[in-house]
């Protein structure tokens, strides 16, 4: 989840410098970023490939994990730098190269990516109650894809894919109660994400967005259960979910490379009953 000040809150962070990790390096295939109030816990370095990134939560906030990389060449202070320079608008070199979405506290999530070599960040760009981003706290670790001959992952075959365009979702087929292997795929000009949202009872996508809003008083009338934060265009990511009966939404809250205006404010959400 993200706000328009997405650029000026992660220089606030890396400036800060807050920055945790293990000195360690993955398995091939996957790893896991931990994440607390505010930092995250997770492997310096990690193979290439496609990779099961997972995030758990283990703060009292909402947390997910945004993995962007860097180009050749470009590091962590490179990155802040430019946000120095524009604070409205991430550099061109940096790709938004997804990972699992928000999930509640003492819950995880997992998203299927492919890693491609190179310098990366994990971010945490949700927001608190009074609408700082988590970054801004310090919740940024930089970490290393190196090169890697192979994983042992073969890529599953969705039975769900919702397609991302500007601005609105397309699902392949209705959902139905149960486990869904879910394929986020963007179509659209610029980044993507989709934040799955189990609904409270005659709640709706707009309450549910309403309730982190700055100076939003109690708990969200829902329960994000994950999803894949946000890839730019012409990539795809994917992530399983179990699906009770209920009302649910899917959401975009990444911002506008234009306005700044987040994509939920131009109609990029979607309701849908399980039976």
């Amino acid at each position: 989840m993200k706000t328009h000040l997405f650029a000026s809150l992660c220089l606030a962070a890396l400036a800060a410098a807050n920055l945790t990790g293990q000195a360690q390096a993955a398995q091939p295939g996957q790893f896991t970023m931990t994440a607390t109030d505010y930092g995250f816990v997770g492997p310096e370095q990690v193979p290439s490939g496609l990779t099961a990134v997972e995030v758990l939560n283990q703060g009292a906030e909402v947390h997910h994990a945004q993995l962007v990389r860097l180009a050749p060449g470009k590091t962590p202070a490179d990155f802040a730098a430019a946000m120095k320079a524009d604070p409205e608008h991430p550099p061109t070199w940096v790709s938004f190269v997804g990972g699992p979405n928000a999930v509640v506290p003492g819950d995880r999530a997992t998203a299927l990516m492919e890693l491609q070599p190179g310098q990366h960040l994990v971010l945490c760009l949700v927001p608190n109650k009074a609408g700082v981003a988590h970054v801004a706290l310090g919740m940024a670790k930089p970490f290393l894809v190196t090169q890697t001959v192979a994983t042992h992952l073969v890529e599953p075959k969705p039975d769900v894919v919702i397609t991302a365009r500007d601005f609105q979702f397309v699902l392949s087929t209705p959902i139905t109660a149960g486990s869904h292997t879910i394929q986020l795929v963007n179509e659209g000009s610029q980044a993507h994400e989709v934040v799955l949202v189990k609904l409270a009872p005659a709640a709706k996508a707009k309450d549910f967005i309403a309730a982190f809003e700055p100076g939003a008083d109690g708990p969200p009338p829902g329960r994000p259960l994950g999803g894949i934060v946000g890839i730019e265009r012409g990539t795809r990511g994917i992530f399983t979910a179990m699906f009770d009966p209920g009302p649910y939404a899917l959401i975009c809250f990444f911002p506008d490379t234009k306005t700044g205006a987040p994509h939920f404010a131009q109609g990029m959400t979607w309701e849908f009953d399980v039976h």
